[in-house]
């Protein structure tokens, strides 16, 4: 990187001129006053006051960046990203005012704090389900694994186990839900953990001779917990309304002096008096959840099951 490079690189960086300075000594070996390091910008054509703006130009690279990623971005961080990336300094009032203009909808949100959404693109029924653990009572001794149909948003199984990651336990659950289902899905969505070996393996198999363009072993995804959308969303809708309560329930005996989840007779005793209750609790919202009516939605899925 020579001088001129080094300079632009650490302007397009809003450093102050006097860290310029030290970074231009320390790691290039250019030592130089603060005039010269002015004159220099000046002969480069880099002002940070009275920008001559290009509104044309400014447009164009707004409109490149709002096609992707970029439409999540605010004016500031718009402003610092045509910064760094393109070299076009301009005043941010200028970047904000343009933003307001070329993605009204955009600006709402972010003036909401509401995220811009993704479109979920899911065909029919039974195309992809996604399954996942639920560790919110875990620490209580009380691990959930649960299974949703992105399509319609019907809870495949929700069940209470001693433990949701025993590859035999979830492979279990798979199939016993291929059983009562007449079927497996065209697509199974899981994270990579170890307890999906099982499950993964049998719905490759149950789709080893599909004739469609997700047979044998892109039957299967595998993809992170967080990104894997349908049951994450459903589990936000359980903490909300029934999770909570078991949480601040468990939380009040611990503070009572009258658990211990260290102690494993008392983990032992939590799960032989609430398994039951809990597994009728978790039954009914499936239940509940199964057979009440979704209103149309803004993000391009099922209105109904």
């Amino acid at each position: 990187m020579d001088e001129e490079e080094a300079i632009r690189y650490y302007f397009f960086r809003r450093y102050e001129y006097s860290t310029i300075l030290d970074f231009l000594d320390k790691y290039h070996d250019i030592k130089m006053s603060k005039r010269t390091l002015l004159n220099r910008l000046k002969q480069y054509g880099l002002t940070r006051r009275n920008c001559d703006i290009n509104e044309a130009v400014l447009r164009q690279h707004i409109s490149i960046e709002l096609e992707g990623a970029g439409n999540l971005l605010g004016y500031r961080a718009m402003w610092r990203k045509l910064h760094l990336k393109y070299g076009i300094n301009v005043p941010r009032s200028a970047v904000e005012i343009l933003l307001r203009e070329m993605d009204p909808e955009g600006t709402r949100l972010r003036q909401a704090h509401r995220l811009k959404r993704r479109n979920y693109i899911n065909p029919k029924p039974n195309n992809c389900w996604h399954a996942d653990g639920y560790d919110k009572l875990k620490p209580y001794g009380l691990p959930i694994h649960g299974c949703i149909d992105g399509f319609s948003r019907r809870v495949i199984w929700l069940k209470l186990e001693m433990s949701n990651n025993d590859p035999k336990v979830i492979g279990k659950l798979f199939r016993d839900a291929v059983i009562e289902v007449g079927g497996c899905p065209s697509i199974l969505r899981t994270d990579r953990g170890t307890e999906n070996g099982i499950m993964s393996s049998g719905q490759c198999f149950l789709r080893r001779n599909g004739t469609d363009s997700f047979a044998g072993l892109k039957a299967h995804r595998f993809g992170s917990s967080h990104s894997n959308q349908r049951i994450e969303a459903w589990w936000a809708y359980l903490r909300r309304s029934w999770t909570s309560w078991w949480i601040n329930f468990f939380k009040d005996l611990i503070d009572a002096g009258n658990l211990d989840t260290s102690n494993k007779m008392h983990m032992e005793c939590i799960w032989f008096c609430f398994n039951k209750i809990i597994q009728k609790e978790l039954d009914e919202v499936r239940e509940e959840w199964n057979n009440h009516y979704i209103r149309k939605s803004r993000h391009h899925t099922a209105s109904g099951i």
